[in-house]
């Protein structure tokens, strides 16, 4: 679109009798159109795209980012968490705040970074989150570029410009909200149940309606949310289980619907993704859920399910060996014509198996379909030595200059490499706790190489959680940066590449 209306504006621009006396008086009949294209090419990301590399965080206490995405014009969206004050010594954010004791309490924040240098254009801070090892919110875009942001609050949340329904005093609520670029918040509402669980995922469609998929715990009955219309079905799980209540709203904030996806069992959502008209779901389930059989009933499996704008379910298929309980459903990816879902596993599965197991260790386990839920192939990536870590979730892309799967992991510290794909592993990098990238064609899911990168020099190291591409070859990497042999990221680092 960029490239026509380019030579477009050139010709009307020539067309026009050029006073250069006063190029910007604004009765010149040539003035719109020289403002048009300054401000089209001002705000062309692409074209100003910068590379920098930066830190975030006083380094003290824990502090990570969980997702970003670029705007328009090439700055950088960050959200995450933290447990001090992002800009050392300020805790007051765009309309929010820092709440409670430093090191102690921990903070979701939203910022912005400048795309020249990656400097702070401003942060906010929307309450305390929940803390688990594998919720990571993530962000969303409406039509006009406004963000969709939703986390699990705990403590007392926020009453600040923008709230259309209160927190209630429940230990978890959810938090939903419409954000803009500036910082401020258009409408920003709190869903309260007293069976909150541990999982929240969302995704917006193309009709700015934003899809919650929350894990419901059971001990109260599966409560619904109170400030929505009361559900189209009943929960089908037990006391002792946990069901997923969905719920759409629109853009506005207001409550469309909420309905349950729900078996006899255990039923988590981990991954959503808008493409395609549809959305998709991407989680794990021990039962038969809404009368989809399930393959092995009481095994955990990953499944991946597509939902219309109307919330109706048009396909859930069953992944996995049935004989096996899996871990969460680590990522779903989905482009306009495949769906990519990884997760990990120390068991074989599947016919159309294109890069083996390398022994009964813990493997990456990546299982491409079709947008209509066909499988495929599988690829298991891993070493004969050691397992791969359970509770990380390296980014995958699909990398439009190669036309690849690229997937970034961080290799951990009981083996140097994989073992697989060792014929077409190059790179010099050396050490514990290497960067591994893994190219992997779309077509017939074999590794197309593995890249070896080093580390950042010890007792410190990073770990990718997030990859996202602007435009074709100009990259931004977000990083958990592990200050010391600790466990706990204490600085959020933020690189972009031009590739």
């Amino acid at each position: 679109m960029f490239r026509i209306l380019i030579p477009i504006c050139f010709i009307i621009l020539l067309s026009c009798k050029p006073d250069l006396n006063n190029p910007n008086d604004p009765a010149r009949s040539d003035f719109w159109i020289r403002n048009f294209l300054q401000s089209l090419l001002f705000n062309d990301g692409c074209r100003n795209f910068s590379t920098w590399e930066r830190r975030y965080g006083s380094g003290l206490y824990e502090t990570y980012g969980t997702d970003f995405l670029f705007l328009s014009d090439g700055d950088v969206i960050v959200i995450g968490a933290t447990e001090d004050p992002i800009i050392p010594g300020i805790s007051e954010g765009v309309t929010g705040s820092f709440q409670g004791t430093p090191g102690v309490s921990l903070n979701l924040f939203l910022m912005r970074l400048s795309r020249n240098n990656g400097d702070i254009v401003w942060v906010d801070y929307l309450g305390q989150l929940y803390s688990n090892i594998n919720f990571n919110p993530r962000l969303s875009k409406f039509a006009n570029g406004d963000l969709a942001i939703s986390f699990i609050s705990i403590g007392d949340g926020q009453n600040v410009p923008g709230l259309l329904s209160a927190r209630e005093a429940n230990v978890n609520s959810i938090y939903v909200g419409r954000h803009k670029t500036d910082g401020s918040r258009t409408w920003y509402t709190y869903l309260d149940s007293v069976d909150v669980g541990n999982f929240l995922v969302s995704a917006v469609d193309g009709l700015d309606q934003i899809h919650l998929f929350l894990v419901n715990e059971g001990s109260n009955g599966h409560t619904a949310f109170t400030e929505l219309p009361t559900p189209q079905n009943s929960p089908q799980g037990s006391e002792s289980d946990t069901d997923i209540l969905y719920a759409i709203l629109e853009g506005n904030g207001q409550g469309k619907l909420q309905k349950y996806i729900s078996s006899d069992y255990y039923d988590f959502p981990n991954n959503a993704s808008y493409a395609n008209g549809s959305v998709y779901l991407g989680g794990v389930s021990a039962g038969s859920m809404n009368g989809y059989t399930h393959p092995g009933i009481g095994q955990t499996l990953p499944y991946i399910l597509k939902v219309n704008t109307e919330g109706n379910i048009d396909f859930l298929v069953y992944n996995g060996n049935p004989i096996t309980s899996y871990g969460d459903s680590r990522q779903l990816i989905v482009n306009d014509t495949s769906i990519l879902q990884l997760v990990t596993t120390n068991n074989t599965w599947s016919s159309v198996i294109k890069e083996p197991m390398q022994n009964d260790t813990e493997h990456y386990s990546f299982a491409q379909y079709d947008v209509n839920g066909s499988l495929q192939w599988v690829s298991f990536l891993g070493s004969s030595v050691g397992d791969v870590p359970m509770f990380e979730e390296p980014p995958t892309i699909f990398d439009s200059r190669s036309g690849l799967w690229r997937n970034r992991s961080r290799i951990p510290n009981v083996f140097d490499r994989y073992s697989s794909g060792s014929l077409v592993s190059n790179g010099d990098g050396s050490g514990t706790y290497q960067i591994a990238d893994a190219f992997i064609q779309p077509a017939t899911g074999l590794f197309e190489s593995i890249r070896y990168t080093s580390n950042i020099p010890s007792p410190e190291s990073k770990r990718t959680d997030q990859i996202k591409e602007l435009c074709t070859g100009k990259i931004g990497y977000m990083d958990r940066i592990f200050t010391s042999t600790e466990t706990t990221p204490t600085k959020l680092g933020f690189q972009t590449s031009m590739e």
